[in-house]
């Protein structure tokens, strides 16, 4: 079906037709297409390596996507590693997602016992919900939810741009080396940890919280999660992790310190411990019980500056 108002390409997805289904079907299109997926949850590994595809749900409550592969999840005998355990993986730009809900469905909670006392620590608990990759640019999310424990939502390259979703987890649950504006959502902890853990790239801003709540689930002690800690991956000296807050809510779960240290593995042996002082982690006008004045905190007007930044760099509406 096209929608010449929308010039819109509408592929419909229900229990006969499967989202990858529905992408093979959308190669023989110009332009953007959207799948617009009925209401139920689609248990399905999907990639998305065709331009201009929109993903559409009926809400994020009522349409999931999907998978339960973990890091230790073995293929071909080996374990997958954190990369490939994405549900749904995005290789191309001008992505849109709305309304639905992206989910990793590996069973963290039963590995808490060897978790608890050591988090963050423990290997092959990763599990992706949402990945973008070196191929994606300029990708827009709106009103989704994004599910998981440990590094739910991998946002690696290019420009993302978040607004009104609720991204949920415990251990470094946004991550990567994308830069990404984050507007109105909810940042949900679902345990103790960390939640974000950038890897910008020196010449790129990371990720900016704008009016952003920072909830906690039930159960979650208060002062058990940092707000985010450097990843250098490989030891790479030259990233410098980039996180904001710019007018966000933050709840009592939130540590008064805010933002740790991250140890790395050089590819040469050892360890190596990358601070808070060589990262870019500030905080303009935050409130609630999980604020600190003790933080890194710049005026209002650094913050917009911060702010335009973004906008500037904002190329989704260069999409059809």
């Amino acid at each position: 079906m096209y929608d010449e108002h929308m010039r819109e390409q509408i592929i419909e997805v229900n229990s006969s037709k499967s989202i990858t289904e529905a992408l093979q079907e959308a190669a023989q299109y110009q332009g953007r297409v959207v799948l617009v997926l009925e209401r139920g949850t689609y248990y399905e590994k999907v990639t998305v390596d065709r331009p201009e595809i929109t993903l559409r749900g009926v809400s994020a409550s009522d349409t999931c996507i999907t998978f339960d592969d973990a890091a230790l999840t073995r293929k071909n005998g080996n374990p997958m590693g954190t990369f490939a355990t994405a549900s749904v993986t995005v290789k191309a730009p001008c992505f849109r997602a709305e309304n639905l809900t992206f989910a990793n469905g590996f069973d963290y909670p039963a590995h808490s016992g060897a978790v608890k006392d050591n988090p963050g620590k423990v290997k092959g608990l990763q599990a992706v919900a949402f990945r973008t990759t070196e191929s994606a640019d300029k990708t827009e999310l709106s009103g989704c939810s994004f599910i998981g424990y440990q590094d739910t939502l991998l946002l690696d390259a290019g420009y993302h741009h978040l607004e009104g979703c609720t991204i949920e987890g415990n251990i470094d649950f946004i991550f990567g080396a994308g830069t990404a504006l984050f507007e109105g959502c909810t940042i949900l902890s679902n345990g103790s940890g960390y939640v974000c853990a950038p890897s910008t790239k020196s010449d790129r801003p990371g990720f900016l919280f704008h009016r952003c709540n920072f909830m906690k689930k039930q159960g979650v002690e208060k002062s058990s999660v940092y707000l985010g800690r450097p990843w250098h991956p490989g030891a790479d000296p030259f990233l410098v992790s980039y996180a904001g807050l710019l007018e966000c809510h933050l709840e009592d779960h939130i540590k008064e310190e805010g933002w740790t240290w991250m140890h790395a593995f050089p590819p040469s042996g050892g360890e190596q411990i990358f601070t808070v002082e060589q990262s870019h982690f500030f905080e303009s006008e935050s409130s609630g019980p999980g604020s600190s004045p003790l933080r890194n905190t710049v005026s209002l007007q650094v913050g917009f500056d911060e702010l335009k930044r973004f906008l500037e760099l904002d190329y989704v509406s260069e999409c059809i």
